[in-house]
């Protein structure tokens, strides 16, 4: 099967494919990096544990993300797992911005050198391990270097186009 033909437009209605996707639960992460002192990052809701042994994570990018282009110059970045209390955080950093999303936003460079953001629940440090090609998004494999946990917060969780948590008169459920 060629390349091309193993991405061509399904017959799928882009509308409810979309639909059909919000529909579906799922995390909120900001992922970062740094190349040459300056910090870099994307919210993210594509984002798996791959592997226990070795520890692989894989996040999915869209190619057009500076993001994307900083972490594969640098070989390293971070997973910033955001709290319920992290709506703004969120929202900031899905526009594109580029580097002034940071303006204003605590945080620390870890271990890696990649920014981990103040008052997140987790935050997972990796290296480069590989990167896959998937329609018009990459998706990036780490090796995890280092992981975070703080305390019981709450997640931030995305469904049908919105943030939220998981309770109050805001959940999801």
């Amino acid at each position: 099967m060629s390349q091309s033909s193993k991405y061509e437009q399904g017959s799928v209605d882009p509308v409810t494919y979309r639909s059909a996707l919000g529909n579906f639960v799922t995390g909120v992460t900001v992922v970062t990096t740094t190349l040459g002192g300056t910090p870099v990052g994307t919210t993210v809701s594509a984002f798996a544990a791959l592997s226990l042994s070795p520890p692989l994570i894989l996040v999915s990018l869209a190619r057009k993300s500076e993001t994307l282009a900083q972490i594969k110059r640098a070989g390293i970045f971070a997973v910033n797992v955001l709290s319920e209390g992290q709506r703004e955080i969120a929202a900031c950093f899905a526009t594109s911005a580029g580097a002034g999303k940071f303006e204003g936003i605590e945080y620390e460079n870890g271990q890696s050198g990649a920014p981990i953001i103040a008052d997140v629940g987790a935050s997972i440090e990796c290296d480069l391990e590989d990167c896959f090609s998937g329609g018009d998004h990459e998706i990036l494999v780490g090796l995890v270097r280092n992981a975070t946990v703080e305390g019981d917060l709450a997640p931030l969780v995305y469904f049908r186009g919105n943030f939220s948590g998981l309770a109050g008169e805001n959940a999801v459920v």
